[in-house]
């Protein structure tokens, strides 16, 4: 069995630049030679399809959007494409158990894996899964935003209109990133 595969945690609130760091990244990783491929969680119609996403300073990463809820075709496109490493951007939006599944077999294939995410929900309340991984990491990046209402330091996302479910697309709800003095739990328009 060859190395083991290092595992990088990029975690924050929403507006930390999370995924400017993951472009970054990959743009450092590709300029030094290494094959790179970028995964993100869509919804249950993908298949596997590329594109490109953006981040809030409006720079783009080439990425596979996988199921939401299976990641498993990860496993499997790295199989045949056999990247050196393999990036995912925002990970709570897939399951916890077999996400873990996917990066732990990655990192015993050798493969380094990037991967960033929410630390907390808009209730202020663990994702399991990015508090395991940031746990686990090899290396581990706590990215902060600025706090809209005060100016201080932000560690966490308040939600300020849309729905109540924990997850929801950024075009349906509305976040800011707030300190913990200023952060409020939405309870979903009036």
């Amino acid at each position: 069995m060859g190395k083991k595969g290092h595992l990088t945690v990029i975690a924050g609130p929403m507006f930390a630049g999370k995924t400017s760091k993951l472009i970054t990244l990959y743009r450092v990783f590709t300029k030094n030679g290494f094959k790179v491929l970028c995964f993100k969680a869509e919804g249950a119609e993908v298949k596997n399809r590329r594109g490109k996403t953006n981040s809030h300073d409006e720079r783009n990463l080439p990425v596979i959007f996988i199921e939401n809820k299976k990641p498993q075709p990860i496993l499997n496109i790295v199989k045949k494409e056999n990247p050196d490493k393999t990036l995912i951007d925002s990970v709570q939006f897939f399951p916890d158990s077999p996400t873990k599944k996917v990066v732990f077999k990655l990192l015993e294939q050798g493969v380094d894996v990037v991967l960033n995410g929410l630390l907390y929900d808009y209730n202020r309340k663990y994702f399991r899964l990015m508090h395991e991984l940031f746990d686990l990491a090899d290396e581990r990046m706590e990215l902060f935003a600025i706090c809209e209402r005060c100016g201080a330091r932000a560690k966490y996302t308040e939600r300020i209109s849309g729905g109540t479910k924990r997850l929801e697309a950024t075009t349906k709800a509305k976040y800011i990133a707030v300190c913990g003095r200023h952060h409020r739990i939405f309870k979903g328009n009036k």
